[in-house]
């Protein structure tokens, strides 16, 4: 790596602080680079600034001054939008000398074009993909694919060694691109490899952690055997590369490929797989998600389950968007008793959504599952499939395996907020929906819902009694916080419940 001496020289601005760009820039801070930031979400630069990096009110500001602009962007229409469009666009800032080094992924002609106008202005431009995670833009070992004149490359050299571990040079512009999306392909076979032999294995009944294991150091041994499988073996994604991203990336891929003339088949059946996953609302988690596309499918809901689905549906139940506030949106955005800590929460019988959207808008990591694919489906037409904060998960409760593969392990949640899911079953059966919560709770977590302590004419037996069910509540090990008659249900049902019980913190 270069001293810290060499890069004084050049003032540097980073523009794009997602997960790999906090960390790249996070890494020059603490080389000591005198560093601006600035990023389309205001409260990402903020870490960053903790560190030492001026904040930067727009692209424009950022690249005023800079001589290395650094660019970490999610795709083609983000990098043209930040260089070239509106009033506040870094090229307006770039002084003649300057050079852009771009981190994104995107297509080669794209780069090239990029070239061309920033050339036209006197500023020299890197394509610059990089590969190796979030692993490798926290240990700065990135690797780092360059397209661009060797003497440009030269000059970003210090720096591309400070975010990097090894930096090739490929050629002239769009050549880094080029080698990236060869990158993305073989990610796409690896990856999508591993989940269907993980699947296979599972399915045969070996014990695949001891498989695993024995595998990484034979002819099948690769880095998503070796960093990815535990991670799809328990069913959780967190961040390493987002599947929508390597998604847009092989779609780049699949159309060099074509303007080739070759045919890419595992390819484009990876990236049909990721679609489906995509749509599903699984988008922001890591490639490894693919593991998913695997996973035995839930069970088709029960007959009683359908029928109440489609009274929910018809809007014969619950309300309609836009309607007069009900009791649980009521409490949740402005009753000053709710105690409710951040953190993972889970919606089950969500229905069309309208709690768990409602969560993601106050901070809360929502998670949505109905056992209706009919229910989610209007649930994402109504509040989106790709929102922070918010996905949706199609399956019952009581599956404790959909869950884990879902995400969603014992004593991950912190809350759960439900409306249907506990009411329209027979109370008979409701210690073991209340069993499945008291499992996924942590240590202080809280349940908060509409309970329904009457019957319907034609519907499931509810039980006739408020203390009935607060009983049952209290066999789970739960205590209650707050627990009254709910006001203001569009129902106007008499004898709806309003409820907020905790888990006790030292509680099994």
């Amino acid at each position: 790596m270069h001293s810290p001496s060499t890069l004084t020289s050049e003032a540097v601005a980073f523009l794009g602080l997602g997960a790999l760009g906090t960390p790249m820039a996070a890494n020059l801070l603490q080389a000591d680079v005198p560093l601006a930031v600035h990023n389309r979400n205001r409260e990402r630069e903020e870490p960053l600034a903790a560190l030492g990096a001026r904040r930067a009110a727009t692209p424009m500001e950022a690249a005023t001054g800079s001589t290395l602009l650094c660019l970490c962007l999610s795709d083609d229409a983000a990098v043209r939008a930040v260089l070239f469009e509106g009033p506040n666009a870094a090229i307006d800032g770039l002084a003649p000398g300057s050079l852009v080094i771009d981190f994104s992924t995107i297509a080669p002609a794209t780069s090239e074009e990029l070239a061309a106008r920033l050339s036209e202005r006197g500023v020299a431009y890197l394509d610059a993909p990089v590969t190796g995670g979030t692993e490798g833009a926290k240990a700065g070992s990135l690797s780092v694919l360059v397209g661009g004149e060797e003497d440009d490359l030269e000059r970003a050299r210090p720096l591309l060694e400070v975010v990097g571990g090894r930096i090739s040079h490929f050629g002239p512009v769009g050549s880094g691109q080029r080698v990236k999306a060869v990158n993305q392909v073989l990610v796409a076979g690896s990856y999508a490899a591993v989940a269907e032999a993980l699947a296979l294995g599972q399915r045969l009944g070996l014990p695949m952690e001891r498989v695993c294991e024995a595998l990484m150091e034979g002819a099948a041994g690769s880095w998503a055997l070796r960093h990815r499988s535990a991670n799809m073996l328990g069913g959780t994604f967190p961040l390493g590369f987002r599947l929508a991203l390597h998604h847009k990336d092989l779609q780049i891929a699949l159309g060099a490929a074509a303007a080739a003339g070759l045919e890419l088949p595992v390819s484009g059946q990876v990236a049909a797989i990721e679609a489906e996953l995509m749509a599903a609302g699984h988008g922001d988690e890591d490639v490894s998600a693919l593991a998913r596309w695997f996973a035995p499918p839930p069970p088709p809901p029960s007959a009683e389950a359908a029928a109440w689905d489609q009274r929910y549906r018809e809007g014969r139940d619950g309300w309609e968007l836009g309607a007069p506030t009900p009791p649980l949106d009521a409490f949740l955005r402005h009753d000053p008793r709710r105690p409710l800590p951040p953190g993972q929460v889970l919606v089950p019988g969500c229905g069309r959504g309208h709690e768990a959207a409602l969560l993601a808008d106050l901070g809360f990591e929502a998670v949505g599952l109905d056992i209706s694919r009919e229910a989610l489906g209007e649930a994402r037409r109504l509040h989106g499939s790709e929102r922070p904060g918010l996905r949706w998960l199609q399956a019952d409760l009581l599956d404790a395996a959909a869950l884990r593969s879902a995400g969603i392990a014992d004593r991950s949640l912190q809350g759960v907020v439900e409306h249907t899911c506990f009411c329209a079953i027979d109370p008979s059966r409701r210690g073991d929906y209340l069993a499945a919560v008291t499992r996924l709770l942590a240590p202080g977590g809280w349940l908060l819902g509409l309970f329904w302590c009457h019957g319907l004419p034609g519907g499931p037996p509810f039980g006739s009694d408020a203390h009935q069910l607060a009983g049952q509540l209290r066999g789970a090990g739960l205590v209650p916080l707050l627990w009254e008659p709910a006001q203001g249900s569009l129902a106007e049902r008499p004898d709806e419940w309003l409820g907020l019980w905790q888990l006790p913190a030292g509680g099994d």
